[in-house]
């Protein structure tokens, strides 16, 4: 009589799936932000079940911060200023990893140094909740070379400009991007102020 063990033995990857069919799926967490189970981006977002993003912003040589505006036809902060690349982070992947796939696929830009700069759980205006890895990169001297069809709008801003934005125009950036500024997320805050202000 042969013995055989009850349990597969997995490789070091969390989950017995093909690679091609993980970066199509997003975990879902438990109320620890440890994963329970995979699902597609798309469900998870309908359903409102918690999930990981990455926020990244990026800076160039001159200390600029880029942002871009969603479309007016965007489903969720339409004609908003925003961070510089948002996306979801795939079953199996870390958050940088995860940050460093988003500016590569929706800026064109790799090789940049990222810093995980701190982590927001939250619930969007849909009401879907999230835990959100907030990341710098750079300064990189590269130059953005964005997707058309996802961005209404980009630009370099330094932090006079982001700050006054984020004091006196609130209603043009997305609750994100307020929380990150006021933070001193982006731009360090000296003594508890903000230069714009």
């Amino acid at each position: 009589m042969s013995f055989r063990p009850l349990l597969k033995h997995l490789p070091d990857a969390p989950y017995d799936l093909p690679a091609a069919r993980l970066q199509k799926l997003v975990e879902l967490l438990e109320g620890y932000g440890r994963p329970l189970m995979l699902t597609s981006p798309k469900t998870a977002s309908r359903l409102g079940l918690l999930r990981r993003i990455v926020l990244v912003c990026l800076k160039n040589t001159r200390g600029q911060v880029y942002l871009q505006k969603h479309p007016a036809s965007a489903p969720l902060y339409a004609g908003l200023w925003d961070v510089s690349a948002i996306g979801s982070v795939f079953a199996g992947e870390s958050p940088i990893d995860a940050a460093s796939r988003e500016l590569y696929e929706q800026l064109g830009v790799s090789g940049t140094r990222l810093r995980l700069i701190g982590s927001l759980p939250y619930t969007d205006n849909r009401g879907t909740s999230l835990s959100a890895s907030f990341f710098l990169a750079g300064p990189s001297p590269a130059i953005p070379v964005p997707d058309g069809s996802r961005m209404a709008d980009v630009m370099f801003v330094d932090q006079y400009e982001l700050e006054g934005l984020a004091l006196h125009q609130q209603e043009m950036l997305t609750p994100e991007l307020i929380w990150a500024v006021r933070s001193g997320w982006i731009f360090p805050r000296h003594g508890g102020q903000f230069l714009a202000g």
